[in-house]
């Protein structure tokens, strides 16, 4: 049998593989999140036109296509877990490693899941770590609370939890998911909505799997954001309220868009692998990328990038 049929016959199987696992809810995939696998393609390429003997392109073809799977599904796969439910109030205490957090838990079974975190006058700093595991979830908005976090979809909501330590001007956040959970979070029609105080210093530590993410914290004092993303879209927006911003990404097959403000100067470090990158107003200094006003603006902005397969973009407005 030629190369060439067993060639494309095992392409058309994985890629019928992937849709029947997508139908079934076995993996949650984006199928306009193929076009992030474009090297997978060219390395297939490669391997048909390589003078070899057909077994061995075989076997590589094979092995190509079987390391794609597993990232595919690594990505998108959950089992499921217990999980809390109710109406109104419930205390709670999660084990998060070293710590036991006193929680508050709000959980409305009907139709959304809602839950505040009060501010608390004299607060300087705060830290959120956000597990956004699939779905979208979006930050453009502020609140008198310290936070607040509204789930339209019951189904995604009753996953999620939450923990608060404060220690005298600090307070550490954790919105993140009972562990292993399984539906099909990005065709789901709810949407997350998170919104922060406008007062504190804020430190981000976003964790996104499969999740479209839009976070417009213009209006934000953020010292420090940090991005962990797999095949995520992802669009953060930093303002000039905080006068050396630090944001530190690091992207798998990801669309990741940095919005920061023309008067901020700016320095990207940036160690990609087959990364499409997209630098508005910045040219190449000492292997670094920079604004011609860095060093001399008031507000600075530090990029480092770490990214495999992705869309990179950095805009100033």
């Amino acid at each position: 049998m030629k190369f060439r049929n067993l060639f494309w016959g095992i392409i058309l199987i994985f890629v019928g593989t992937l849709a029947i696992l997508n139908n079934l809810d076995v993996i949650d995939f984006a199928w306009r999140k193929l076009w992030n696998l474009w090297p997978v393609f060219l390395m297939l390429w490669g391997i048909s036109i390589l003078p070899i003997k057909d077994g061995i392109r075989l076997g590589l073809v094979v092995i190509t296509l079987g390391l794609t799977m597993y990232y595919i599904t690594s990505q998108a796969v959950y089992t499921e877990s217990d999980y809390v439910t109710g109406r109104g109030w419930h205390n709670q205490n999660w084990d998060d490693d070293e710590d036991e957090y006193d929680t508050t838990y709000q959980y409305d079974s009907a139709n959304s899941a809602n839950f505040l975190i009060p501010y608390t006058e004299g607060l300087e700093t705060a830290t959120l770590k956000f597990d956004a595991v699939a779905g979208s979830f979006v930050l453009n908005k502020s609140t008198k609370n310290l936070c607040t976090f509204n789930m339209t979809d019951s189904r995604m909501a009753r996953y999620y939890k939450y923990s608060v330590k404060t220690s005298g001007d600090d307070a550490l956040i954790n919105i993140n998911t009972k562990h292993h959970v399984n539906f099909k979070l990005n065709h789901s029609k709810g949407k997350g909505f998170l919104r922060l105080n406008e007062s504190p210093v804020w430190v981000m530590d976003i964790n996104a799997g499969a999740a479209e993410i839009d976070f417009n914290m213009d209006q934000f004092k953020v010292k420090k954001l940090s991005i962990d993303a797999g095949a995520a879209d992802i669009t953060v927006t930093v303002g000039d309220k905080y006068p050396d911003v630090k944001i530190n990404v690091d992207a798998g097959a990801s669309d990741i868009t940095v919005r920061i403000p023309k008067s901020s100067g700016c320095k990207i470090k940036m160690d990609t692998f087959l990364a499409d990158k997209t630098l508005e107003g910045f040219e190449k200094k000492n292997g670094r990328y920079v604004t011609s006003n860095y060093g001399e603006a008031d507000n600075t902005v530090y990029i480092d990038i770490d990214s495999a397969v992705s869309s990179l973009k950095i805009e100033r407005y």
